[in-house]
C-alpha cells in the first residue's frame, strides 16, 4: 500500500499538481482543469485515481483533500519543492559547498522556489547582478552579508544611508577593516545614519560568500567545493525565498558583534 500511494503522487505530474493545488483549499472541477494541462478526459482520469486512493473527496460541486490526503501532502510538499529547486540546476548545486547552511534551513531549501543562477561575464565579474542594483534603488529594507570585498558595496550602502533606507550589513573582520580604512567617506556616511546597522562576524564560522535580501528579491552566493568563489549567484524573487534568506541572515547575526 505504501508503494501504491507513493506511485499515486509521484508517477503523474497531473496528480501531483492537483494535490498541491488542493492544499490551498477546495477547488471546483473547472478550477482543476484550468490549472492543469491536458484534455478534460485525461485530467478527470487522474482525479478518479486520487478519489480511489482516498487522497481527495468530492463535496457538492468540488474536490478537497481528505484527512489522509492532508497528512501525506504536508510531508510530501517540502520534498517536491526541494526536488524542483535542485533538479532544474543540479550541476550548480552539486558543485556548491552547502556547509554554511544550518540543517534546519537545508530542510527548507524548497522555499527558494524558482531560482535564477547568475554567472557574470568577465567584464562584470566583480559587480553585483543588475537585478540586485535595481532592487537596492527602490527597497526600504536590506539585509546583506559579505565574506569578500565587493568594490561597489561602500558606494551602494553609503547611498542607502543618505536615502535613510533601513539596512543591516554584516561583514567579516577583514572586509570591515578594508571598508573602514580605505572608504572613509562611505564608512562615515553609514556610521552617521540612524538606519544603518553594521556587524562583524567571526571568520571561523563562515563558509558563505554573500547574502542579500531586499523587499523583492534574495541573492545568495556559495563557495564551490574546492573553496573557490567563482562569482555564481542564486537569485529568487519569491516571498518564501526572502523569508528563508532572512532566517539565514539572523543565524549569522547571532554569531556576530554589533558595531553600531
Amino acid at each position: 500500500m505504501k508503494a501504491e500511494l507513493i506511485s499515486t503522487v509521484f508517477l503523474s505530474e497531473k496528480r501531483k499538481s492537483a494535490l498541491l493545488m488542493l492544499m490551498d483549499g477546495p477547488a471546483t472541477v473547472d478550477e482543476i482543469k484550468d490549472s492543469l494541462t491536458g484534455t478534460t478526459s485525461a485530467i478527470m482520469a487522474q482525479v478518479k485515481i486520487l478519489l480511489e486512493q482516498g487522497l481527495i473527496e468530492q463535496k457538492e460541486d468540488g474536490y478537497r483533500l481528505t484527512h489522509i490526503g492532508k497528512i501525506i501532502m504536508k510531508k510530501i510538499k517540502p520534498l517536491v519543492e526541494a526536488l524542483d529547486v535542485v533538479q532544474e540546476n543540479k550541476g550548480y548545486w552539486d558543485s556548491r559547498n552547502l556547509g554554511c547552511i544550518p540543517e534546519y534551513l537545508l530542510d527548507r531549501i524548497g522555499e527558494l522556489g524558482e531560482i535564477l543562477v547568475h554567472e557574470p561575464d568577465l567584464n562584470h565579474l566583480f559587480e553585483p547582478p543588475s537585478q540586485l542594483l535595481k532592487s537596492l534603488h527602490q527597497t526600504t529594507n536590506v539585509y546583506t552579508f559579505y565574506s569578500y570585498f565587493c568594490p561597489t558595496c561602500p558606494y551602494n550602502y553609503a547611498e542607502l544611508s543618505n536615502k535613510n533606507v533601513n539596512f543591516h550589513l554584516l561583514l567579516t573582520q577583514p572586509v570591515y577593516d578594508r571598508l573602514k580604512d580605505e572608504y572613509t567617506d562611505q564608512y562615515n556616511a553609514m556610521m552617521e545614519s540612524e538606519n544603518a546597522h553594521l556587524y562583524i562576524c567571526n571568520n571561523d564560522t563562515l563558509k558563505l560568500g554573500a547574502l542579500s535580501i531586499t523587499d523583492d528579491m534574495m541573492l545568495i552566493a556559495f563557495f564551490n567545493k574546492e573553496g573557490i568563489f567563482d562569482h555564481k549567484k542564486v537569485l529568487s524573487f519569491e516571498e518564501s525565498a526572502r523569508q528563508w534568506g532572512k532566517d539565514l541572515f539572523l543565524h549569522y547575526k547571532e554569531k556576530s558583534e554589533k558595531v553600531k
